[in-house]
C-alpha cells in the first residue's frame, strides 16, 4: 500500500498532461499512487495519459466518471484510493517537488488530520498572485479556526492542492459536494471546522486560472459569481457539521441575507429564491427586507447604497 494517494480529475486536459506527469516523476517523495479520473473528455486526454504514463515507473490507475463535474470525479478517485493520506491536484495545476515530503513529515510529526501550505495563482496572460490568507499563523490549527476564516472569506481558501489530509477524515466528511462549483470550498470549510491541522507558510501549491477553467466560464455568466457563492452557502446551511457550530451559522445567516438582497437587486424574485428546500429553516432579516428597503433596493445602482443595508452591515 502506498502512503499517499494523489487524485487528479481530467477534463480535456490533453495540453497539460505531459508536463503534469513529468512533474509527478520529479517529486522527492515517491511513496504514492496517482489516480486519474477522466470526466467525459472530448479531446485525446485518455490516449495521452496512457502514452505518457507508460514512459514512467509511476504507480497509476485510470478511471472514468460519466457524471459531469469535478465533485463526482474527485469522489470516484477517493472511493478507489488506497493511501493513508490523500491530496487532490488538477491536471492543469502543480505542486512543488518537495511538497509531499514536507506534508508527510509534518502530518506525522504533529499527529494532525491535515496540513496546509500557501498557493500562487497564475493567469493565462502570465500574471501571478499569492493567494491571500489572513488570520492563520504558522503552526497548529485548532478547529474551528480555519473553517471560520474560510467561511468568512472564500478567497482565503488555498485550493485542493494545498491540502494533504488523512483519507479517513475526508471519508468521514463525505468527500466533495456534487454541485458544479464550490465543491472544494464545501469540503475544506468543513475540514477546518471539524479537524485539527497544521499550516506551514511555504508557497508549494501552484494554481492556473485559464479561460477554459470552470471558474472562468462561470464568471462570464450573469450573476455567475454571486449565484455560485449563494449555492455554496445554501449547501453549507444544511450541513450537520456546520449546523453544529453557532459561529459558522451566524456568519452564514448574514451572508445569505446579503446574497438574497443582491439577487433581488439584480432582478430575481424573493419568493422564488426562498422556494428552495435548503432554505426551509432560514428566516430573512425583517429590518433588511422591509417594504421600503426592497423599494430602495430596486432604485439604487448598487445594494451598498441602500441605507437599510448600510445600517444592517454596521449592526454586527
Amino acid at each position: 500500500m502506498k502512503k499517499v494517494s494523489i487524485i487528479s480529475p481530467v477534463f480535456n486536459g490533453a495540453k497539460f498532461l505531459p508536463l503534469f506527469i513529468k512533474n509527478l516523476s520529479e517529486y522527492t517523495f515517491q511513496d504514492f499512487e496517482v489516480i486519474f479520473v477522466d470526466n467525459n473528455s472530448s479531446d485525446d486526454s485518455l490516449q495521452i495519459l496512457q502514452t505518457e504514463l507508460s514512459k514512467t515507473n509511476l504507480d497509476f490507475r485510470i478511471f472514468s466518471e460519466t457524471n459531469q463535474g469535478s465533485g463526482y470525479t474527485r469522489n470516484t478517485g477517493l472511493k478507489n484510493a488506497k493511501g493513508k493520506y490523500v491530496i487532490f491536484i488538477d491536471c492543469d495545476d502543480h505542486i512543488h517537488p518537495n511538497k509531499l515530503e514536507e506534508d508527510v513529515k509534518l502530518i506525522e510529526h504533529f499527529d494532525v488530520d491535515y496540513v496546509l501550505c500557501r498557493t500562487q495563482r497564475t493567469y493565462s496572460d502570465g500574471r501571478t498572485m499569492l493567494q491571500p490568507l489572513e488570520g492563520l499563523k504558522e503552526g497548529l490549527l485548532e478547529p474551528p479556526l480555519a473553517g471560520l476564516i474560510w467561511l468568512s472569506n472564500f478567497f482565503y481558501l488555498q485550493g485542493p492542492g494545498a491540502v494533504l489530509a488523512k483519507r479517513e477524515v475526508i471519508d468521514f466528511l463525505g468527500g466533495f459536494h456534487t454541485s458544479k462549483t464550490g465543491q472544494d470550498a464545501f469540503l475544506f470549510i468543513k475540514l477546518g471546522l471539524y479537524a485539527k491541522g497544521y499550516f506551514y507558510n511555504k508557497v508549494y501549491n501552484f494554481y492556473l486560472r485559464h479561460q477554459e477553467s470552470t471558474i472562468s466560464k462561470r464568471n462570464k455568466e450573469k450573476d455567475g459569481i454571486l449565484l455560485s457563492y449563494f449555492n455554496l452557502r445554501k449547501n453549507l446551511w444544511v450541513n450537520e457539521i456546520v449546523k453544529n457550530n453557532f459561529q459558522a451559522m451566524t456568519i452564514l445567516k448574514r451572508q445569505l441575507n446579503a446574497d438574497i438582497l443582491k439577487l433581488h437587486h439584480s432582478g430575481h424574485h424573493i419568493k422564488e429564491i426562498m422556494n428552495d428546500p435548503r432554505l426551509l429553516n432560514f428566516k430573512l432579516n425583517a429590518f433588511l427586507f422591509n417594504r421600503f428597503s426592497l423599494i430602495l433596493n430596486k432604485i439604487v445602482p448598487n445594494p451598498k447604497y441602500n441605507p437599510f443595508y448600510r445600517i444592517w452591515l454596521k449592526a454586527k
